[in-house]
């Protein structure tokens, strides 16, 4: 599994939490912006392990 990835991946989470907690909403356009992207990451790592496995 790539590192960079699971980096970016605990990046994303990060700046995801940090930016509901600052904006008090999960629905926050910034909260939903990174968790789109987290999702694809995520999507991204899993179709790495089914393809190693």
């Amino acid at each position: 599994m790539d590192k960079q990835l699971i980096t970016q991946m605990e990046q994303l989470r990060k700046k995801m939490i940090e930016a509901a907690l600052l904006n008090e909403s999960l629905q926050h356009l910034d909260v939903i912006m990174l968790s789109q992207s987290l999702d694809e990451i995520i999507v991204q790592v899993q179709r790495e392990r089914r393809a190693y496995s």
